[in-house]
């Protein structure tokens, strides 16, 4: 009886002093650098890890020298996700093994943004430049990103289909243009970074011939000018 008692209160000063119980989650530290295909650095990436085994979202920012680190439980394996202008980039995914001691190792991701990307979900009234509410989750996401990219400078680009005058297409295209660039600016992204230009019906992407094809031609794009 004094035997097990003593064995208990050893055990108990262990745990207390180590940390260590049989329930003990161990986890990797992994030292993340982030570059485009050229092996620059790329700074003010953030980077998701989602655990295929639990779905918890871990992320890290990139600093300046394109480098942060994140610490991971072990176990499972984690789809690497980047934020991108309104939607994340599926990367690949790591798998990190269920091992009963902390780890530590390098991960190196390389990636390009799109030189041009259309907005999802950011739509207009008939005829008119005003947002509908639809379309302020995704400029929200976009004026994250900018916040995040802090030397990225774009282009907002206005697209209609062909239905209507010609002239007052690209009027109405350059409206919409500004009205995106006044949103971001009223989030916070500097004006400077920001251009605004309306194209009208001249740089179609699809038939102007069927309705499917002409609501693929009244567009945003973001089209970037300088990283």
């Amino acid at each position: 009886m004094k035997l097990i008692k003593f064995f208990s209160i050893i055990f108990f000063l262990f745990t207390a002093l180590t940390g260590y119980t049989q329930d003990t989650i161990h986890r990797s530290v992994l030292n993340v650098t982030v570059s485009d295909f050229k092996k620059n650095v790329s700074p003010g990436d953030k980077i998701f890890f989602v655990s295929k085994k639990t779905g918890k979202i871990y992320s890290g920012i990139s600093g300046e020298n394109g480098k942060f680190k994140i610490t991971l439980p072990n176990g499972s394996e984690y789809q690497i996700k980047i934020k991108s202008f309104d939607q994340d980039m599926n990367y690949t995914a790591v798998n990190i093994a269920d091992a009963d001691y902390d780890m530590e190792f390098d991960i190196g991701i390389s990636y390009e943004l799109p030189k041009t990307y259309t907005l999802k979900d950011v739509h207009f009234d008939t005829n008119k430049a005003s947002l509908k509410p639809a379309s302020y989750k995704s400029l929200n996401e976009l004026a994250e990103f900018m916040l995040l990219k802090k030397t990225l400078k774009i282009e907002l680009a206005g697209h209609t289909d062909s239905d209507g005058d010609e002239k007052a297409n690209k009027i109405l295209s350059q409206k919409r243009a500004e009205t995106v660039r006044n949103y971001l600016i009223k989030e916070g992204v500097p004006k400077s970074r920001l251009t605004a230009v309306g194209y009208g019906e001249t740089q179609p992407v699809a038939t102007n011939s069927t309705e499917k094809g002409k609501a693929l031609n009244r567009r945003t794009e973001v089209r970037i000018l300088e990283q």
